[in-house]
């Protein structure tokens, strides 16, 4: 009886450490900018709203979930009566007939890079927040060759991140700027929009280079260092529980 156990202990091993999803992302979110009178506690004293995403192809598939992952993630950490969301955001400039003063607004934003005054402090009276955060979805692929002693093999590595802004509507100017963003292998199990999300509210606010950067050849270097230390560690432990298995076997 007791052999049969270890055997089954065994066979529960090997089997769940080949189902044990690899840890092959990383995290790139970075700030970028951020002006000497900002501070990240004034998001909770003033609150922010979260602007339609932009980006993504324009597909609601994409821009819709990155727009509410965003907003969980900074209604965690700063707050749900701080924060107003994207939905939030469309009702009451629809309801205020702003609708098409912001949509002006963006369009000269991406043009001139100069925010409208006027406009983003009639957003403030509306909304009764002071600050707006801007949200650009982009994307990017990168393919590397890793060899490991006689062994290569190619690693390719998709990166998602929302090129982000904080708007001061007192102001009328960029207050913070940065991305927040994760690289994953095209198999990793893991929401992409959430962990993006999750990167952005870790490092809005914080100063230029505190965070973790990445550059492309570290990007590349260290998802495929976690790929193979993962797989390594999993590797071991299953051989480990398929030769105890051999020998209760026999």
């Amino acid at each position: 009886m007791k052999k049969h156990c270890l055997i089954l202990i065994a066979v529960i091993i090997v089997t769940g450490t080949s189902c044990t999803p690899s840890r092959t992302f990383v995290d790139t979110s970075c700030p970028g900018y951020k002006s000497p009178d900002f501070q990240k506690s004034e998001i909770t004293s003033n609150g922010i709203g979260i602007m339609p995403v932009l980006g993504g192809a324009e597909k609601e598939q994409f821009r819709r979930p990155m727009g509410d992952a965003i907003y969980n993630a900074f209604r965690d950490k700063f707050g749900i009566d701080n924060v107003l969301s994207t939905k939030q955001v469309i009702a009451i400039l629809n309801d205020n007939n702003l609708t098409a003063n912001y949509t002006t607004a963006i369009n000269d934003y991406s043009t001139t890079g100069i925010i409208p005054k006027d406009m983003v402090q009639k957003i403030q009276e509306v909304m009764g927040v002071k600050y707006l955060l801007y949200v650009r979805l982009l994307s990017d692929s990168e393919a590397s060759i890793i060899t490991t002693g006689e062994y290569s093999t190619v690693v390719e590595v998709n990166e998602i991140y929302v090129q982000s802004q904080v708007w001061d509507c007192e102001q009328g100017d960029v207050v913070w700027e940065g991305k927040g963003g994760v690289a994953v292998l095209p198999e990793e199990n893991k929401d992409p929009f959430i962990m993006t999300a999750d990167g952005l509210a870790k490092i809005i606010g914080n100063e230029v280079n505190i965070g973790p950067c990445e550059t492309k050849k570290d990007l590349i270097d260290a998802v495929a260092a976690a790929k193979a230390g993962t797989y390594l560690a999993s590797l071991t432990i299953s051989m480990a529980a398929s030769f105890l298995l051999i020998l209760l076997i026999l």
